[in-house]
């Protein structure tokens, strides 16, 4: 067989090869990152399954015009089962986010004062998104997102592998395009999200560090529960 005949045959191999790839749906990235996606829901699954609280530190980058999206850079967050979370922050400002039930509260203390955000209102509100990867199990996220791997990498001496959540409903599209969740392959517990409003102009990162489960958590925490002379501002 001569040269031009052999790099024929192996260009036809090739592009055989990589037309049943795709016919089957299975990426090659799976197969390099030694992960399918129903091992990887399976794992968040299990996480999921005796999750009843998460402490960590965080760090927070915002990209966009609107501020009260992102009150807090940096601080100690808390969830809960319940797809609950307060965020209070490390900064002099001593501002409070909570997330309960329905409704976003922005408490100042300087200020005495609690700006509230129901969610009935504020549709395009992105803080509920940042419970997404801890509350939520893996079959949760299988369900009302396209989840799909977008790498795996090294950050910190953590091997962590990265997700992408596209919306499936009308309703989430409305709100978010994407949400990238990086999760460390040794608690299954996110390292870094990446939350991209609908409008591609606001982007929330919000990196976590110092991870603590399952810890006794005073249920106070995630109460509307704010010093008697607080001007309470319903948006």
């Amino acid at each position: 067989m001569n040269e031009n005949k052999r790099v024929g045959v192996i260009l036809s191999t090739i592009a055989g090869a990589a037309i049943m790839l795709a016919a089957t749906g299975a990426p090659a990235q799976e197969n390099e990152l030694g992960w399918s996606m129903d091992s990887a829901v399976k794992q968040l699954d299990r996480q999921g399954s005796d999750l009843e609280s998460v402490l960590a530190e965080v760090v927070i980058e915002y990209s966009g015009s609107d501020e009260s999206l992102a009150p807090v850079k940096s601080g100690r967050i808390y969830f809960n089962d319940k797809g609950e979370f307060r965020l209070n922050a490390s900064d002099p400002s001593s501002l409070v986010v909570l997330l309960e039930g329905r409704t976003v509260h922005h408490y100042n203390s300087t200020l005495a004062r609690v700006d509230e955000y129901s969610l009935s209102k504020h549709p395009a509100r992105l803080e509920p998104f940042l419970p997404l990867g801890f509350s939520t199990t893996g079959r949760d996220l299988d369900r009302d997102y396209l989840v799909t791997f977008i790498g795996e990498e090294s950050a910190g001496g953590q091997r962590l592998l990265g997700l992408e959540l596209t919306p499936k409903s009308d309703d989430l599209r409305a709100v978010v395009a994407k949400v990238q969740i990086w999760v460390d392959e040794a608690s299954w517990l996110p390292a870094r999200q990446i939350i991209t409003h609908n409008a591609g102009q606001d982007t929330l990162t919000i990196h976590y560090s110092g991870l603590a489960r399952n810890l006794n958590l005073n249920s106070d925490l995630f109460r509307d529960d704010w010093p008697r002379d607080t001007q309470k501002v319903r948006k």
